[in-house]
C-alpha cells in the first residue's frame, strides 16, 4: 500500500518513522482504498476460529457511527501449525470472503488479511493483534485522519448494537483521553454445563476483584484489561510504540502504558459478551484458568488475600500526606508495612527517589513521577511477591466479599458466587 506523504500531513509523517521502527514488514495485502471518513477500525485476530462470523455479524448490526468503518480480520497461523488449524482458517477465508462479497457496503467493509507463516517465536495473540492494529494505522494515515480509532476485539465476542456509536461518542466527547476500556461480561446463559459455568463467573469475579482492589487502594491502576475490550487513538498508538508481541498478557501490558500516563478512560454505555469456552490456545489468562477450575471444582477458586490491597492503600496514604519535598524519602517508608517496603527497597526505591527529589520543584509532579515508576507492572509483581513470603491466597468468595466490606457495600456481600458477580458487574458499570 503506497502511502504518498505530503509535508502538511502529520498522521503519515508519524507513520512514516514509526513504521521504520517498528514494522518492518507489513502485511498490506491488496485492499481497496479505504473511505475518506474512515474513523473506526476495529481489528479482530483469528486463529482456528470456527465461529467468527457470528461476531462479524453482530459487528454489522450495530448501529452505524457518523464515520466509516473497516473490520480488519487477521487469519494467522505459523507454519508448523496442526494441518487442522490451517484447515480451519482456508474455510474461514472463503466463508468470510462470500460474507464480505454480501455485505460490504459504503460505509462498512470488511476485510480479511491472511499469514498462515507467522514466525513460531512470536505465532500468538499478541502478534497477530500488533499486525492489525499497524494495518489500521496505516488506513488511517492513508486519508490523512489524525482523529481514528483503533478498536481491538476478539473472534469469540458478540457486541451490544450501540457497540460502534458507543466507542465513536466516547472519543468525541473526551478529547484528552487515548486510550479506553470497554465494558464486558461473559456469555455465562450460552454455558449449560453446571461447572463451567461457575468457573467462567468465578473467573470474571476474580478480574473484578482485583481491579476493585486496586481502586479501594487509591493506585490509577484500576482498568479491566482484555485485549477485546479496548479502543485507542491512532497516534498514541504510535506514540506508544505500537502493540507488543506477547504471546499472551499483551493486552495488559498495552493499556497500563496509558493508566501511568493518566490517558485511560472507560466505556460504559455499551458492553463486549466474550464467549465463556474453555482454550489452552495461550499460556495462560480466561482459558486455561477456567478449564483447570472446572477440573478442580469449587474449592480452586482461590485469589488474593484482601489485606495486599490495604498494604498498597498505606503507600497512597503516605504519598498524600507529604507536605514538604524534604519528607520524600526512605525514612518515611518506615510507615508502611514490612512487607511492602522489603519489596520497594529490593527494586531499588532509595535510588529512584533520590533521583525525583533532585528533579521535581512540587509535590505534585514528586508523587506523579513516582507512580510512573511504581507503575501497574510493579503493583502486580508486589501482590506476587508478597503472596510468596507473607500472605496466601484466599476463597475467592470470602475475598470479594471482604472487599465489598472494606469499599462501604457489606451490607450486600452475598455469599452466593453469582449474586456477588452481579454486585460486582454493577459497581464496575457506575464508576466513571
Amino acid at each position: 500500500m503506497a502511502t504518498s506523504i505530503r509535508r502538511d500531513n502529520p498522521i503519515q509523517q508519524r507513520w512514516t518513522r514509526y513504521r521504520q521502527r517498528f514494522v518492518p514488514k507489513l502485511s498490506d495485502s491488496a485492499l481497496c482504498p479505504p473511505a475518506p471518513d474512515l474513523g473506526l477500525v476495529v481489528v479482530i485476530p483469528c486463529y482456528s476460529e470456527p465461529d467468527v462470523i457470528r461476531t462479524i455479524d453482530t459487528l454489522h448490526a450495530c448501529t452505524r457511527p457518523l464515520c466509516a468503518v473497516e473490520v480488519l480480520l487477521i487469519i494467522n497461523a505459523a507454519s508448523d501449525d496442526d494441518d487442522a488449524v490451517h484447515r480451519q482458517n482456508e474455510k474461514t477465508v472463503i466463508e468470510l470472503a462470500a460474507w464480505a462479497q454480501q455485505h460490504n457496503e459504503v460505509g462498512f467493509r470488511l476485510h480479511c488479511v491472511v499469514d498462515n507463516h507467522l514466525p513460531a517465536k512470536h505465532q500468538g495473540v499478541g502478534l497477530a493483534r500488533k499486525v492489525g492494529l499497524d494495518l489500521a494505522v496505516s488506513r488511517f494515515a492513508e486519508v490523512a485522519q489524525e482523529n481514528g480509532v483503533c478498536v481491538s476485539l476478539d473472534a469469540d465476542c458478540i457486541v451490544d448494537q450501540q457497540y460502534l456509536c458507543a466507542i465513536s461518542d466516547y472519543f468525541d466527547k473526551h478529547p484528552l483521553c487515548q486510550i479506553a476500556v470497554i465494558d464486558f461480561e461473559h456469555c455465562l446463559d450460552e454455558v449449560s454445563d453446571p461447572a463451567h459455568r461457575q468457573a467462567i463467573a468465578a473467573y470474571e469475579l476474580h478480574l473484578r476483584y482485583y481491579v476493585q482492589g486496586l481502586r479501594y487502594s487509591g493506585l490509577p491502576y484500576d482498568y479491566l484489561t482484555l485485549g477485546s475490550c479496548f479502543a485507542v487513538r491512532v497516534c498514541a498508538y504510535m506514540a506508544q510504540g505500537g502493540m507488543n508481541k506477547r504471546q499472551a498478557g499483551e493486552d495488559f501490558y498495552f493499556i497500563h502504558k496509558f493508566t501511568a500516563l493518566g490517558q485511560c478512560g472507560r466505556i460504559l454505555t455499551t458492553r463486549v459478551r466474550p464467549s465463556a469456552r474453555l482454550s489452552q490456545r495461550v499460556p495462560f489468562g480466561t482459558g486455561p484458568t477456567v478449564l483447570r477450575w472446572v477440573e478442580s471444582g469449587l474449592s480452586a477458586y482461590t485469589s488474593y488475600d484482601p489485606r495486599v490491597f490495604s498494604d498498597l492503600r498505606c503507600l497512597v496514604d503516605w504519598l498524600n500526606s507529604l507536605r514538604n519535598i524534604s519528607d520524600f524519602g526512605v525514612v518515611g517508608l518506615q510507615v508502611l508495612p514490612q512487607t511492602l517496603n522489603i519489596f520497594l527497597q529490593q527494586q531499588g526505591v532509595a535510588q529512584r527517589m533520590a533521583e525525583i527529589r533532585a528533579n521535581t520543584a512540587s509535590i505534585e509532579t514528586l508523587v506523579a513521577r513516582f507512580l510512573r515508576w511504581f507503575n501497574a507492572f510493579l503493583v502486580l509483581k508486589y501482590i506476587h511477591f508478597s503472596h510468596e513470603t507473607r500472605y496466601q491466597s484466599k476463597s475467592l468468595i470470602l475475598s470479594a466479599q471482604r472487599m465489598l466490606q472494606m469499599s462501604g457495600h457489606g451490607q450486600e456481600a452475598d455469599g452466593d458466587l453469582f449474586a456477588l458477580l452481579s454486585l460486582y458487574r454493577r459497581y464496575d458499570g457506575a464508576k466513571t
